[in-house]
């Protein structure tokens, strides 16, 4: 053997640096096997970690919605006697008290009595009734029979440091005397606005003396002030127990010792007040009359303790009536004292025991506190911005607690339930964030919102499904590969599109033509199946017209057909309006079903919607088609099953986990749609099925009232709360999809 030969026998010569080679080649691919491998976990993990950062970032926003509302003592200390009525300023820094001998003003930060402004025209009375509707002008009722008003002002000053301090202020308007035998006025009531004020006092058994007073600013800047007074008689059994004034239907709500409310028109003193409803129980005496923010709502406490709302309804021959919405949580003593928010729907009733903070929208009662040992609440006010409670007792002890109760209208009930809102007739769903008065009140269902996005999800599968999965199964198993290799890759071309283009275009042009067409769109399916039934039965029975259409190509007769179909229909749907629709297809639909044609609706969006959802599910569905064994198809064709067949009953089982995933995917991806829905229904949050009506979903509200909603707010919130619905809902369908695309994989994995 020569020493070429030696040099390549193995394990000498030039054996070595092969195998040196080789193994720095393994090496090699290890190594860049395990960067693969840890950089593809890596992103893996750092996906999960995104999605539980963001997940964590909207809970975030979220919790405080739902957070119980909490309440602490922050200053206490004694008044200079027992207190009738009190108010305080919007900072918490200064209050008043009405007193037997006048109104004082208090330092609430520094736990100290500051002034006792003298009242002109005061004489020797005192104070022995208060009107409840304080708003810093408290009306008093005086022991020579007269009712005396005054004005509080509390005025912010600066100093040079820029620190705030609060000034009281207090001006008196000219008493006026309401029983002319001088006796005590205890029971009295007032309202106020712009144009002057009127005051209610019971002047006698069943009577009630009117006091309007209107102030009007002249041409030289002066107050010219007119007065008048009128008498109401109420045919009331026992006595008269509450009186509040009704804003809204100018009107004057009185309430008696058994348990009777009536009404007194003020717009025509003359007749007598008339009955309008009652207490649960006769006997039971009203113990006092109140409204809430926006005078709608009102509110009747009862000697037994029971508080409950009503809404003054109003029939079309102008009889009024009460309407019951809420019972709250009882007292166990009679609830004497009142007092409403002045920036929402909250109000709190007290008795001897208890102080109680109620929601009237809602229905739920949020705080309560007791009283302490041995003394008794004598009377209660809610701050200004409701963030604080001032309270009395019959000791002279002043409380003022400070409240955390940022969001007292959201709870379950609220979001998820049918709640009784001011002016509807009953329970229902709504979302209306914005509106046009400041007693205004948001309502915040969610359930419109979730409706609407499911109504165009599945406005859009029906669209979308149907089309895809047939043109998937054609594709995949009868369509010639030259043309398949053309249509496939058009057809997924299609999810290239943005959704504004697509949304733009429903909005502008399908639209308008769904309008002007609509007969003829909804019967179109009809009249194409026809035509193509027509054509396969002719193309079977007539083989001399299978030249038209050859084997994997029937795709152009077909495209053919329904051209021809849809001309049809169009034709035939504007004859069936001209002869049959009344010549308006949308005042038929109006005149015999009660439906309102809305151009931006449901179809409009499940056409648009669909179009994008198409190329989603065509693409997963006819992967999952083609990729059946090759084997499983010859097999069944070698048993003599025909391609029909073997299509139907072999291949479409096996890629069923596929179909399914597809459909799912699909599904999720409609739900979480923004600007197709945005720009192709009219954005109404309203919950009905009708194809022809429109809707709001929760991705396009989250779109619309974001920019909008300022920071930390209500809204904002809420709509960070749609958007852990959008993502739970879209999680329960995709974790759905995977559970039912493993059991049926499990299931047909054996073929």
């Amino acid at each position: 053997m020569d020493d070429k030969a030696k040099s390549i026998l193995p394990g000498q010569g030039s054996s070595r640096p092969g195998r040196a080679f080789f193994g720095k080649s393994l090496l090699q691919r290890q190594f860049a096997d395990g960067i693969a491998r840890n950089v593809v976990t890596a992103g893996g993990w750092i996906i999960i970690a995104s999605i539980f950062a963001i997940l964590f970032v909207i809970i975030s926003e979220i919790y405080p919605l739902f957070k119980k509302p909490s309440i602490s003592l922050v200053s206490k200390f004694k008044a200079q006697s027992v207190p009738l009525a009190i108010g305080l300023d919007p900072y918490q820094d200064k209050g008043y008290t009405v007193e037997a001998d006048g109104v004082r003003f208090y330092s609430l930060s520094d736990k100290k009595f500051e002034s006792k402004p003298e009242l002109p025209e005061w004489g020797s009375a005192h104070v022995t009734g208060v009107s409840p509707s304080l708003k810093n002008f408290p009306v008093l009722g005086l022991s020579d029979g007269r009712v005396y008003p005054i004005n509080i002002e509390f005025r912010p000053v600066y100093n040079s440091d820029s620190q705030r301090s609060i000034e009281p202020h207090l001006s008196a308007e000219s008493p006026v005397q309401v029983r002319p035998d001088g006796s005590p006025v205890t029971l009295l009531t007032h309202i106020k606005n712009e144009q002057g004020y009127q005051i209610a006092a019971q002047s006698g058994p069943g009577q009630v003396s009117l006091i309007k007073v209107r102030l009007r600013k002249t041409m030289m800047g002066t107050i010219r002030r007119t007065q008048s007074q009128e008498s109401i008689t109420v045919p009331v059994e026992g006595k008269i127990t509450s009186m509040i004034f009704d804003e809204a239907y100018n009107s004057l709500l009185i309430g008696t010792s058994f348990g009777q409310i009536f009404r007194a028109d003020l717009e025509n003193t003359q007749n007598s007040a008339q009955l309008i409803g009652a207490t649960s129980n006769p006997g039971i005496a009203v113990e006092h009359l109140g409204f809430t923010l926006g005078g709608y709502t009102l509110i009747v406490t009862e000697s037994d303790g029971r508080v409950s709302s009503f809404q003054l309804a109003k029939s079309e021959t102008k009889i009024f009536s009460l309407k019951k919405i809420y019972n709250f949580s009882s007292h166990k003593t009679p609830a004497k004292f009142f007092s409403f928010s002045l920036r929402n729907k909250g109000f709190l009733t007290g008795s001897n025991e208890m102080i109680r903070l109620h929601y009237g929208t809602t229905g739920e009662t949020q705080i309560q506190l007791p009283a302490e040992e041995k003394t008794a609440y004598k009377t209660a006010i809610i701050a200004p911005k409701f963030d604080g409670i001032l309270t009395a007792d019959t000791q002279g002890i002043l409380y003022l607690w400070k409240m955390e109760n940022p969001y007292p209208q959201i709870s379950l009930e609220g979001l998820f339930g049918e709640i009784w809102y001011e002016g509807y007739e009953e329970p229902t769903y709504v979302w209306q964030s914005t509106g046009g008065t400041d007693e205004f009140e948001s309502k915040f269902s969610l359930v419109p919102l979730m409706f609407g996005t499911l109504k165009g999800t599945l406005y859009a599968m029906c669209f979308a499904v149907p089309l895809a999965l047939f043109a998937s199964f054609y594709v995949s198993q009868f369509m010639q590969p030259d043309l398949k290799r053309i249509i496939k890759p058009t057809i997924e071309t299609m999810a290239a599109l943005p959704s504004v283009v697509l949304g733009f275009f429903a909005a502008l042009v399908i639209a308008p033509q769904v309008e002007t067409f609509l007969p003829g769109i909804m019967i179109m399916p009809i009249i194409v199946t026809i035509m193509i039934v027509t054509t396969l039965l002719a193309y079977e029975k007539f083989p001399a017209l299978q030249f038209m259409a050859k084997g994997g190509r029937e795709i152009y007769l077909l495209i053919v057909i329904t051209f021809l179909g849809g001309v049809l229909s169009f034709y035939a749907g504007t004859l069936i309006e001209s002869s049959v629709l009344l010549g308006d297809h949308r005042v038929w639909l109006k005149q015999v079903f009660d439906v309102t044609y809305d151009q931006r609706n449901a179809l409009v969006v499940g056409l648009a919607m669909g179009f994008a959802v198409i190329p989603i599910i065509f693409t997963i569905a006819e992967d999952s088609l083609s990729n059946v064994p090759e084997h499983l198809k010859a097999s069944s064709l070698a048993l003599g099953a025909t391609p029909w067949q073997t299509a139907l009953n072999v291949i479409l089982p096996t890629a069923s986990p596929g179909i399914f995933s597809a459909i799912m995917i699909g599904f999720g991806r409609a739900i979480g749609e923004t600007m197709i829905v945005l720009m192709a229904t009219g954005n109404t949050p309203v919950m009905e099925w009708s194809i022809f009506n429109g809707f709001r979903a929760l991705s396009a509200n989250i779109a619309v009232e974001l920019p909008e909603a300022p920071e930390g707010g209500t809204l904002f919130r809420i709509l960070f709360l749609a958007a852990f619905l959008l993502f739970t809902m879209t999680f329960f369908v995709n974790t759905l999809a995977e559970l039912v695309r493993l059991r049926l994989r499990k299931r047909y994995q054996g073929l």
